[in-house]
């Protein structure tokens, strides 16, 4: 998920579609990818995906209405605990279906260890309650641990100038900037559970080892600062949180706290490292369902992102605003809560060309355009991203 300081769902948002030649879209259809699960876990129950490491389905108030969590079995039945992967938003449908887990499936044993992917509220919503109700550490690395501290501490009534003139640059109109003000900042704090002060840091490079097994943290960003992926070579599994999706993309986005990042940068140097994985590994994502195919989807991803990239800097050819780069990006009409979450990635997009001197950006009347000014090298970028799997794939750690 996005951060939903930014989202809205105001009538001034939807009332100005963008043109309607959406022709690439956000949900793919995972081929060549095999799915060895038959059944979904239901909420409040845990499915088995492999030896003492087990599958949870959290439902979401969103249009993307679920999150996969997993439980790693720490330690024999009369000792040792649970070490839990993510924890899901905050609310009392999920709380209650934990409750449940804890009461009837854990085998009277404690959650050990909270481990968090990233700050996003699906991701990291309830883990300050669990770690309360089990004294357990909360493990998470440095950059979202700390962004979302911040962002739990930082609410207003209205929205701030940061975020009036970051939708003002990205070409939103004066109805829909006034939408963003009033409707207020720091809805973060409604879905996350409050942090304890301190937790455990965890950094690309480190291990854990948790069920008897060395799990290697492999830290990527562009989804979110921080992220990291956990991988067992002697297990050939990878928990891959929301960096790699199997039947949709993830949300790669500039926002109002970062304006002027370059996110899209970071997700597909993530993919190109994750890439040096091997082929045959269990993938356990965050979202949609357990999956074989890892380099299959990597490269999907790759690829699509690579090559809509043309149709970006194509419509730069007469200078564009974010908001006027959707038809190159989207499939269908963006509308509602999905047009912020749309605009950061139409940004990330723009500044991912403008740091590659594709595109330039033109200031006026406080809205950002950006103009093409050079070719763009889809070849040569390819180039770069196989060159940095080949580099990965040298120096792993669990290298033979």
């Amino acid at each position: 998920m996005s951060d939903p300081e930014i989202l809205t769902d105001n009538d001034a948002v939807s009332e100005r579609p963008p043109d309607p030649d959406h022709r690439l879209g956000v949900l793919d259809d995972g081929d060549g990818l095999r799915y060895p699960m038959e059944a979904v876990p239901e909420p409040g129950t845990m499915l088995e995906v492999a030896d003492g490491l087990y599958w949870v389905r959290m439902p979401l108030p969103w249009s993307l209405d679920h999150i996969n969590l997993y439980l790693i079995d720490d330690g024999a039945a009369d000792q040792g605990g649970w070490a839990l992967v993510d924890s899901g938003v905050r609310s009392d449908e999920a709380m209650d279906h934990w409750r449940t887990i804890f009461a009837e499936c854990l085998g009277g044993r404690p959650i050990s260890h909270m481990i968090v992917t990233h700050h996003h509220p699906d991701h990291l919503g309830l883990a300050g309650w669990i770690a309360d109700e089990f004294s357990a550490p909360i493990h998470a690395t440095r950059s979202a641990y700390f962004l979302a501290r911040s962002l739990l501490l930082d609410v207003r009534e209205e929205a701030p100038r940061e975020a009036l003139d970051f939708s003002r640059r990205a070409g939103f109109t004066p109805e829909m900037v006034e939408k963003v003000r009033v409707g207020g900042w720091g809805n973060f704090s409604r879905i996350v559970w409050p942090l304890p002060v301190g937790y455990r840091s965890m950094a690309g490079g480190d291990v854990i080892r948790l069920g008897g097994t060395d799990w290697h943290i492999i830290e990527t960003a562009g989804h979110a600062p921080g992220h990291a992926c956990l991988y067992s070579p002697e297990r050939s599994i990878l928990l891959s949180g929301d960096q790699v999706l199997p039947r949709i993309s993830s949300n790669v986005s500039v926002y109002p706290t970062e304006p002027y990042g370059n996110p899209l940068e970071e997700w597909l140097v993530g993919l190109a490292r994750l890439r040096a994985l091997p082929e045959d590994i269990l993938v356990l994502p965050s979202h949609n369902e357990p999956f074989y195919g890892l380099v299959v989807r990597l490269d999907a991803l790759i690829g699509k992102h690579v090559s809509r990239l043309n149709g970006v800097v194509d419509l730069c050819a007469t200078p564009r605003s974010a908001v006027e780069v959707f038809p190159a990006l989207f499939r269908r009409r963006v509308r509602g809560m999905e047009f912020a979450m749309a605009t950061g990635e139409a940004i990330a997009h723009l500044h991912f060309l403008e740091a590659l001197g594709v595109v330039a950006r033109r200031e006026r009347d406080g809205v950002t355009r950006f103009e093409r000014i050079a070719d763009y090298d889809e070849a040569g970028l390819r180039a770069r991203l196989d060159a940095i799997t080949e580099e990965e794939r040298e120096r792993a750690p669990w290298k033979a």
